[in-house]
């Protein structure tokens, strides 16, 4: 990953902290809608996993990030708060597969909430169902945290690439993961429709819900076109 040393100057410049994370959120919840129609709006899955060297930064926006996308409590019931959070420990407990977790819903500044409908609750578990969306956001916020504390891109980097490298990425993915990172922090927001440029079928159907089939009815609607306009 080449380090964008503007990413920084560019970010202060063009939003706050509020509007920060409103953005974050807003993110995560499309790319989790892509994955699943059990969200309303504006809610979304916090991450499940996140490394003890991120918490190392004194960035004001990866702080922001931390208190959505790594929560330390949790809403149980009504009125009751609990601390007792499923979480993994270290990336190595994450692969291993030898712990499964739940992972609850939340929205924006608010505590995730353990729904009483059992099927918005997600399973996580290494290599079930799913799971290779839960790690594709993890690199993606991970390399977030690169571009916006200088230090820790020094000192993780290898972290980043090590654990994508685990997750299955390609080079063509991860570079796909960096364009969309930058793309974002430079105020650019990711949907369906939006023009970011990737390179990797598994990098579009994350960032942008695009498919195959998606080239085809285009190219198709294209030929359709051609005919009629002659």
């Amino acid at each position: 990953m080449e380090k964008k040393d503007k990413s920084m100057d560019t970010l202060k410049e063009n939003t706050t902290l509020d509007n920060f994370r409103v953005r974050l959120g807003t993110l995560q919840h499309t790319l989790d809608s892509y994955f699943t129609s059990k969200l309303d709006s504006f809610e979304f899955y916090y991450n499940v996993f996140t490394p003890s060297w991120i918490h190392e930064s004194n960035n004001e926006f990866t702080k922001v990030m931390v208190s959505e996308l790594d929560p330390d409590k949790y809403i149980l019931t009504i009125g009751v708060v609990s601390e007792k959070f499923e979480k993994y420990n270290s990336l190595l407990e994450l692969v291993s597969g030898s712990f499964n977790k739940y992972i609850y819903i939340k929205t924006i500044n608010n505590l995730p909430r353990k729904s009483s409908s059992s099927s918005r609750n997600y399973y996580f578990a290494y290599g079930g169902e799913g799971y290779r969306h839960h790690l594709y956001k993890l690199i993606f916020w991970w390399l977030v945290v690169l571009a916006l504390d200088n230090d820790l891109y020094n000192k993780y980097l290898d972290y980043v690439v090590d654990a994508a490298d685990i997750f299955g990425f390609t080079e063509d993915m991860i570079s796909d993961w960096c364009v969309a990172a930058i793309y974002w922090l430079n105020g650019n927001d990711i949907y369906k429709n939006c023009d970011l440029q990737l390179k990797t079928a598994e990098g579009n159907r994350f960032f942008i819900n695009k498919t195959d089939i998606d080239d085809i009815n285009a190219k198709a609607a294209e030929s359709f076109g051609r005919f009629f306009a002659l």
